[in-house]
Protein backbone atom coordinates (compact mmCIF):
# COMPACT_ATOMS: atom_id res chain seq x y z
CA UNK A 1 0.00 0.00 0.00
CA UNK A 2 1.20 3.77 -1.07
CA UNK A 3 0.83 5.40 2.22
CA UNK A 4 1.44 9.01 0.79
CA UNK A 5 -1.77 8.12 -1.24
CA UNK A 6 -3.82 6.97 1.58
CA UNK A 7 -3.02 9.88 3.62
CA UNK A 8 -3.42 12.55 0.83
CA UNK A 9 -6.61 10.86 0.22
CA UNK A 10 -7.65 11.21 4.01
CA UNK A 11 -6.43 14.65 4.11
CA UNK A 12 -8.79 15.81 1.14
CA UNK A 13 -12.29 13.68 3.00
CA UNK A 14 -11.31 15.50 5.41
CA UNK A 15 -11.02 18.88 3.95
CA UNK A 16 -13.71 18.33 1.82
CA UNK A 17 -16.06 17.38 5.05
CA UNK A 18 -14.42 21.66 6.33
CA UNK A 19 -15.06 22.92 3.48
CA UNK A 20 -18.84 21.79 3.37
CA UNK A 21 -18.99 22.79 6.94
CA UNK A 22 -18.07 26.12 6.33
CA UNK A 23 -20.92 27.22 5.09
CA UNK A 24 -23.41 25.58 7.74
CA UNK A 25 -24.76 27.82 10.79
CA UNK A 26 -22.48 25.74 12.68
CA UNK A 27 -19.81 27.00 11.55
CA UNK A 28 -19.46 30.31 13.72
CA UNK A 29 -16.97 30.88 16.54
CA UNK A 30 -14.91 27.33 15.69
CA UNK A 31 -12.75 27.21 18.63
CA UNK A 32 -11.31 23.51 18.61
CA UNK A 33 -11.46 20.60 15.72
CA UNK A 34 -10.65 17.23 16.52
CA UNK A 35 -10.24 13.95 15.11
CA UNK A 36 -11.51 11.41 17.79
CA UNK A 37 -10.08 8.45 17.41
CA UNK A 38 -10.35 4.60 18.76
CA UNK A 39 -7.33 3.28 17.62
CA UNK A 40 -8.31 -0.32 19.01
CA UNK A 41 -10.75 -0.03 16.33
CA UNK A 42 -8.82 2.00 13.42
CA UNK A 43 -12.45 4.62 13.92
CA UNK A 44 -11.80 8.62 13.37
CA UNK A 45 -14.29 10.59 13.71
CA UNK A 46 -14.36 14.38 12.69
CA UNK A 47 -16.06 16.37 15.65
CA UNK A 48 -15.64 20.59 16.62
CA UNK A 49 -16.23 22.68 19.41
CA UNK A 50 -17.67 26.28 18.94
CA UNK A 51 -18.28 28.61 21.33
CA UNK A 52 -22.51 28.61 20.53
CA UNK A 53 -22.60 25.21 21.56
CA UNK A 54 -20.13 25.42 24.78
CA UNK A 55 -22.40 28.84 25.66
CA UNK A 56 -25.66 26.76 25.40
CA UNK A 57 -24.53 23.72 27.83
CA UNK A 58 -22.67 25.87 30.29
CA UNK A 59 -25.48 25.69 33.26
CA UNK A 60 -25.11 22.41 32.74
CA UNK A 61 -21.24 22.14 33.24
CA UNK A 62 -21.69 24.09 36.34
CA UNK A 63 -24.40 21.39 37.78
CA UNK A 64 -21.85 18.72 36.99
CA UNK A 65 -18.93 20.34 38.29
CA UNK A 66 -20.27 21.05 41.75
CA UNK A 67 -21.85 17.19 41.44
CA UNK A 68 -18.65 15.85 40.61
CA UNK A 69 -15.57 18.47 40.56
CA UNK A 70 -15.36 17.54 36.71
CA UNK A 71 -13.46 21.21 35.52
CA UNK A 72 -15.48 23.51 33.15
CA UNK A 73 -12.62 25.27 31.31
CA UNK A 74 -9.84 24.23 30.10
CA UNK A 75 -8.02 21.64 27.94
CA UNK A 76 -9.25 19.50 31.10
CA UNK A 77 -12.40 20.59 31.08
CA UNK A 78 -16.33 20.15 29.22
CA UNK A 79 -14.70 23.24 27.22
CA UNK A 80 -12.23 21.04 25.08
CA UNK A 81 -13.50 17.52 26.17
CA UNK A 82 -14.13 15.96 22.39
CA UNK A 83 -17.55 13.73 23.83
CA UNK A 84 -19.15 17.13 24.14
CA UNK A 85 -18.00 18.35 20.49
CA UNK A 86 -20.68 18.08 17.64
CA UNK A 87 -19.70 15.83 14.66
CA UNK A 88 -19.02 16.93 11.34
CA UNK A 89 -19.68 13.74 8.28
CA UNK A 90 -16.98 12.78 5.77
CA UNK A 91 -17.17 10.06 3.58
CA UNK A 92 -14.08 7.94 3.15
CA UNK A 93 -12.50 7.29 -0.05
CA UNK A 94 -12.60 3.77 -1.63
CA UNK A 95 -8.64 3.44 -0.15
CA UNK A 96 -9.45 4.77 2.61
CA UNK A 97 -12.50 2.85 3.72
CA UNK A 98 -10.18 -0.24 2.48
CA UNK A 99 -7.08 0.68 4.73
CA UNK A 100 -9.76 1.05 7.76
CA UNK A 101 -11.59 -2.47 7.37
CA UNK A 102 -8.52 -3.93 7.25
CA UNK A 103 -7.22 -1.96 9.88
CA UNK A 104 -10.51 -3.62 12.06
CA UNK A 105 -9.89 -7.05 10.94
CA UNK A 106 -5.73 -6.71 11.90
CA UNK A 107 -7.17 -4.95 15.59
CA UNK A 108 -10.05 -7.36 15.96
CA UNK A 109 -9.42 -10.67 14.08
CA UNK A 110 -12.90 -9.96 12.78
CA UNK A 111 -14.26 -9.37 9.11
CA UNK A 112 -17.23 -7.56 8.49
CA UNK A 113 -16.72 -6.44 4.84
CA UNK A 114 -15.88 -8.66 1.46
CA UNK A 115 -12.74 -7.78 -0.11
CA UNK A 116 -9.16 -8.89 1.28
CA UNK A 117 -7.58 -6.90 3.94
CA UNK A 118 -4.59 -5.38 2.82
CA UNK A 119 -1.79 -7.39 3.43
CA UNK A 120 1.28 -5.24 3.95
CA UNK A 121 -0.52 -3.00 6.78
CA UNK A 122 -0.63 -5.80 9.53
CA UNK A 123 2.29 -5.69 10.83
CA UNK A 124 2.43 -1.64 11.28
CA UNK A 125 -1.33 -0.67 10.59
CA UNK A 126 -1.90 1.42 13.96
CA UNK A 127 1.80 3.36 13.11
CA UNK A 128 0.28 3.90 9.54
CA UNK A 129 -3.05 4.78 11.05
CA UNK A 130 -1.42 7.55 13.74
CA UNK A 131 0.59 9.09 10.98
CA UNK A 132 -2.29 9.61 8.85
CA UNK A 133 -4.07 11.61 11.27
CA UNK A 134 -1.18 13.45 12.37
CA UNK A 135 -0.45 14.34 8.68
CA UNK A 136 -4.16 15.41 7.93
CA UNK A 137 -3.90 17.57 11.18
CA UNK A 138 -0.92 18.96 10.42
CA UNK A 139 -1.73 19.85 7.10
CA UNK A 140 -5.48 21.21 7.88
CA UNK A 141 -4.95 23.68 10.69
CA UNK A 142 -3.09 26.32 8.77
CA UNK A 143 -6.03 26.42 6.48
CA UNK A 144 -9.01 26.83 8.30
CA UNK A 145 -9.41 30.44 7.35
CA UNK A 146 -8.98 29.97 3.66
CA UNK A 147 -11.13 26.37 3.83
CA UNK A 148 -13.98 28.94 5.09
CA UNK A 149 -13.88 28.08 9.11
CA UNK A 150 -14.84 30.74 11.40
CA UNK A 151 -12.07 30.01 14.21
CA UNK A 152 -11.47 32.02 17.11
CA UNK A 153 -8.32 33.66 18.46
CA UNK A 154 -6.86 30.05 20.08
CA UNK A 155 -7.96 27.68 17.87
CA UNK A 156 -6.47 24.42 17.98
CA UNK A 157 -7.01 21.04 16.20
CA UNK A 158 -5.70 18.16 17.41
CA UNK A 159 -6.40 14.04 17.69
CA UNK A 160 -7.18 12.14 20.76
CA UNK A 161 -7.76 8.53 21.52
CA UNK A 162 -10.97 6.72 23.01
CA UNK A 163 -10.91 6.83 26.77
CA UNK A 164 -7.24 8.09 27.67
CA UNK A 165 -6.28 10.15 30.15
CA UNK A 166 -5.68 13.51 30.51
CA UNK A 167 -1.87 12.85 30.52
CA UNK A 168 -2.11 11.20 27.59
CA UNK A 169 -4.06 13.18 25.53
CA UNK A 170 -1.66 16.00 26.30
CA UNK A 171 0.87 14.05 24.80
CA UNK A 172 -1.12 13.49 21.76
CA UNK A 173 -2.29 17.29 21.60
CA UNK A 174 1.53 18.49 21.48
CA UNK A 175 2.00 16.18 18.18
CA UNK A 176 -0.18 19.47 16.47
CA UNK A 177 -0.55 22.01 19.23
CA UNK A 178 2.67 24.68 20.00
CA UNK A 179 3.94 24.16 23.59
CA UNK A 180 3.26 27.76 24.70
CA UNK A 181 -0.68 27.39 23.64
CA UNK A 182 -1.29 24.34 25.33
CA UNK A 183 0.25 25.94 28.31
CA UNK A 184 -2.40 28.80 27.61
CA UNK A 185 -5.46 26.13 27.67
CA UNK A 186 -4.50 24.08 30.87
CA UNK A 187 -5.99 25.81 33.43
Amino acid sequence: MDTDVLKEEFYLCIKEALEEFSKSSDNNKVYAIVLDCDSSVGGAWLRYGNREHFQEHLEEYKKYNKKNGWEIYGLHGSEYEPGEFSFIEYQESDKVKHFTESYYYYATGHEYYEREPIEDIKDNYEEIFWDMIVDTILRLKDEMKKIGIDITENFIMFCCDHDQSDEERDRMIRWTVEEELMRKLIR
